[in-house]
């Protein structure tokens, strides 16, 4: 196999469990591809080559000598990808920011340290926006990450370096987080898929795992990588009394295109109020018209959301719980004139609409919110629509202005990606995957939202998806 890089998540197991591929083999034809093409990407913000070695060596050994290769770890010898965000004991955990600058990791984050004990080996780490603040990419620590599929574009945000790496086939799987869309958003602009797990599922560290608005994920390319991958990361954990018992598996194969008969499945353009590129509903409605097309009943309803509604609540709870937690890991108040133009001007808007909009009005205005979705969703399986309503983020940008749209200027930036509304719907397991290519040479995304907790419904879809309109890869994949 010449092009090791071309093979899925699950592809790379079952070739080591035959011995077609050395892991040591495998991880060397990607550290080829990170030290001659991220160069042109920048998305890898540190190397962990040597002890990625040793730990391949290791994988090697033990697939040689196990007379049943099934029976060992699910992600023997997978090299990982780790969002620098995430903790890792002994390496730096800068968090993109200048201020954090020599603090290293004490423990490693619990999906990473998850993923190490299923036998995946980290090599390499990922780059991120300043505290994970953004849906672009860039610091002056690491400078821009661009995105594979067009170097004037941004690959996203906040896991912008991970959805870069997966997408330039640097990996096969990369660890991600969301609280606004930063697993969702970085899978829509890099063609990959993304699931954001309901609430609970996944367990977190530190006092920001308390915010229901957060969750940690991973990047794969395939629906099944994905489904194989977060059944690794889910499940309880002791010090985390968030995290939920886990569920049946999610299976990894799926019926795809012939279990659409019967579904019922809403969508929308725009929840209400999004400011659509054509190109991205264009895209949504071929993936309505093939699942029609399939057998499904697919219908348009009426979501109804406020642009203004969903900005102050989401802006305002960002206020309360997590502009704090800059100033904490920054070390104190005297920081904030040394934090990223981007991370000042996201804790002073959003201290303000804290100031304006107190914790109990978040609350109430975030049941009204949900109350809405589940009304619009009453009666279907799941509903479509898009990831991001800007089918392309120019990189090297910080939107300290806002974004100008189709039909006008947005104050805030983040109006131009539509998954808000599903972090604040915390409990609805929400999966993306491409749509088609946008006009920018970007992938464009629909999100494929289920009812609370019923993870298993969208990757149904999601398959089916898949299976009717197969997406490409990168042109990066050819280098």
């Amino acid at each position: 196999m010449s092009e090791l890089h071309h093979l899925s998540l699950l592809e790379t197991v079952a070739a080591f469990r035959a011995k077609e591929v050395s892991p040591v083999e495998f991880l060397e034809a990607h550290i080829e591809r990170i030290d001659r093409l991220d160069p042109q990407t920048n998305v890898v913000c540190e190397k962990l080559y040597e002890p990625a070695r040793a730990g391949a060596q290791e994988a090697e050994k033990a697939y040689v000598e196990a007379p049943d290769a099934s029976a060992l770890p699910p992600l023997l010898g997978v090299p990982l990808l780790v969002k620098e965000q995430q903790e890792m004991a002994g390496y730096e955990n800068s968090r993109g920011s200048l201020t954090r600058e020599g603090i290293m990791g004490q423990v490693d984050n619990p999906v990473v340290a998850r993923l190490k004990a299923a036998g995946a080996i980290p090599f390499a780490r990922t780059t991120n926006p300043e505290f994970s603040c953004a849906t672009f990419t860039q610091t002056r620590m690491w400078g821009v990450s661009r995105n594979p599929w067009n170097l004037d574009a941004s690959p996203g945000g906040s896991s912008g370096g991970s959805g870069g790496a997966v997408a330039a086939g640097f990996g096969p799987l990369a660890t991600a987080s969301d609280i606004a869309g930063s697993t969702r958003v970085p899978a829509a602009f890099n063609g990959l898929v993304g699931f954001k797990t309901p609430f609970g599922r996944v367990p977190g560290a530190g006092p920001t795992v308390a915010d229901w608005y957060r969750g940690e994920h991973v990047l794969a390319r395939t629906v099944a990588d994905s489904a194989y991958a977060t059944n690794l990361i889910v499940g309880q954990m002791p010090g985390d009394q968030i995290s939920l018992k886990s569920e049946p598996p999610l299976p990894t194969t799926y019926a795809g295109a012939s279990a659409m008969a019967g579904q019922r499945i809403a969508f929308s353009r725009d929840l209400g109020c999004y400011d659509v590129d054509p190109d991205v509903e264009a895209n949504l409605l071929t993936v309505v018209e093939a699942l029609r097309g399939a057998g499904a009943e697919v219908v348009e309803v009426e979501v109804g959301y406020d642009a203004k509604t969903l900005n102050d609540v989401s802006s305002a709870h960002y206020g309360h719980i997590l502009s704090p937690s800059f100033l904490a890991l920054a070390g104190g108040p005297e920081k904030l004139p040394d934090l990223e133009p981007y991370a000042r001007h996201f804790y002073e808007y959003t201290t303000a609409k804290a100031q304006e909009f107190g914790l109990y009005e978040t609350l109430v205005m975030e049941q009204r919110i949900q109350q809405q979705l589940a009304e619009a969703m009453d009666g279907f399986d799941v509903l479509l629509t898009p990831t991001s309503a800007a089918g392309f983020l120019p990189a090297d940008n910080m939107f300290l202005d806002g974004l100008d749209r189709p039909k006008g200027r947005l104050e805030f930036y983040w109006g131009a990606h539509m998954a808000i509304p599903f972090n604040i719907n915390n409990r609805c397991p929400v999966l993306a995957l491409p749509s088609g290519m946008g006009d920018s040479g970007v992938p464009t995304s629909v999100q494929v939202v289920g009812h609370p907790y019923q993870d298993r419904s969208v990757f149904e879809v999601g398959a089916a998806i898949e299976e009717l309109l197969p997406f490409g890869q990168s042109p990066f994949m050819a280098m």
